[in-house]
């Protein structure tokens, strides 16, 4: 599954982007908010300046150009022009090389102004023009160039210090946001993979309904009452494969009883079928009673008990086929917890199939390891290559490719290892093929202490 398809995606998607525009939004605030203290703080220096210079023109007794030195070596120093104009337009004081009004004058009391430059300036500037009360009335004019005043690189200087917090904050909730949507989306992460152990084998496991949000409860047990409908109609199906094939025993043996007293040819060849269809029944009846398996934890098997056992019961049907058994190993007692009758119906599955595709005159070895596994290897053709999956792991639900059955045998095999909490291994070696009952690490350790 892509991850983009994701809920955890979408949802990162998401809050990703709601923080990037909440992001944008305050900075688009803060840009507009600088902006008008800009402006205000712009206009509140340029009045204070042409205030300034009103005060040394009216407190003073000196010449208007000696009495605003003071003020106008301020506004020199900070970049600025200023010029006091009289009400015929003509220069009474100012900068050097200024010898005309910064700008028209107007009978207002103040009046800010910007032009596109001055003569000695060539950016733009932001002026302020002043009227100064008096017996004669004089025009304070100031004017700054745009970028380089004071305020604005205060400004300036204040936005680079903290532009890189504003990254590291972004950063910050974006990782909050993903922490956030992991710990809302842990419920289904749980649910999924319940989710992942429900197979045929399993239909009975319902998801877990108590940790879950009441948005996605009503989902879930959705799904819960879907597999409740599932579980009861492929018990329908078990129950009804079961009954077919308890019907068909008894005919069967009359059968198979009357083949047995006829001398005919024919028969000989009618029996041998009719013991495969009897086969396939009895496996058909095993297949349904793994769904009842039960053990508890005082249920001890010995492997090497139930291996022995099982080779006895088919010796007879290996010697009509032309076949031996042997047992290898089990010399140490090797235990572990199960259900035995089952162990004992998966084991004889293995062996059934062994005799029926090994070679006339050949032996199938049953081999006991204390790891603890019971292994059966056959001579015959071996397991074609299609069935071998990763690491020697049949899939679920599992069926044989060979020759002569339906696959059914290793199926219950397989059911029966998974039910043990183990694993059925296939493989082939140089001569033919090699199934293992592999049991579980728990098991293992029962086994170690039964043989110490």
């Amino acid at each position: 599954m892509r991850l983009r398809g994701t809920v955890f995606w979408r949802l990162v998607v998401g809050l990703a982007a709601v923080s990037v525009l909440a992001m944008a939004a305050t900075a688009a605030f803060l840009y507009v908010r600088f902006d008008s203290i800009d402006t205000r703080f712009r206009d509140d220096t340029l009045r204070s300046f042409a205030e300034n210079l009103a005060r040394d023109i009216q407190s003073s007794q000196e010449p208007i150009p000696i009495a605003v030195q003071p003020t106008g070596a301020r506004i020199s120093e900070a970049g600025g022009t200023f010029a006091i104009v009289s009400p015929t337009q003509g220069v009474v004081a100012g900068s050097a090389g200024i010898s005309a009004a910064l700008f028209p004058l107007e009978p207002v009391n103040e009046r800010l102004f910007a032009l596109p430059r001055m003569l000695r300036n060539k950016r733009p500037v932001y002026g302020l023009s002043f009227r100064i009360n008096g017996p004669q009335p004089l025009f304070a004019q100031v004017a700054f160039p745009s970028s380089p005043v004071l305020y604005d690189s205060v400004l300036e200087e204040f936005i680079q210090d903290v532009a890189w917090i504003w990254f590291v904050f972004l950063l910050v909730i974006l990782a909050t946001n993903l922490a956030v949507a992991r710990i809302a989306l842990k419920p289904l992460d749980e649910a999924v993979e319940q989710v992942e152990r429900i197979g045929p084998g399993s239909v009975a496991i319902r998801l877990t309904e108590g940790k879950l949000p009441g948005d996605v409860l009503v989902l879930v047990k959705a799904v819960n009452h879907a597999l409740d409908r599932l579980h009861s109609g492929f018990r329908s199906l078990e129950e009804f494969v079961e009954d077919v094939a308890h019907e068909l025993r008894t005919p069967l043996a009359v059968i198979k009883a009357q083949l047995a007293v006829s001398e005919m040819p024919l028969a000989r060849l009618l029996e041998q079928d009719f013991l495969r269809m009897e086969r396939l029944v009895q496996q058909l009846l095993d297949r349904m009673r793994l769904n009842g398996i039960r053990f508890e934890a005082d249920d001890i098997v010995e492997l090497g008990e139930v291996a022995r056992e099982v080779v006895g019961f088919l010796a007879p049907l290996a010697i009509a086929k032309g076949r031996s058994i042997e047992v290898l190993g089990g010399e140490i007692p090797v235990q572990i917890v199960g259900a035995r009758d089952y162990i004992f119906r998966a084991l004889r599955n293995l062996i059934e199939n062994a005799i029926e595709h090994t070679p006339t005159n050949s032996i199938v070895s049953v081999i006991l390891t204390g790891a603890p596994s019971i292994a059966v290897r056959d001579h015959g053709p071996g397991f074609p290559a299609a069935m071998l999956a990763a690491q020697g792991r049949p899939p679920e639900p599992f069926r044989s490719g060979r020759q002569g059955g339906v696959g059914l045998g290793l199926s219950i095999v397989q059911r029966t290892m998974i039910a043990h909490d183990g694993e059925l291994e296939i493989a082939n070696h140089s001569q033919g093929a090699l199934a293992i009952m592999r049991f579980s690490s728990e098991d293992r350790l029962l086994g170690r202490s039964a043989a110490e």
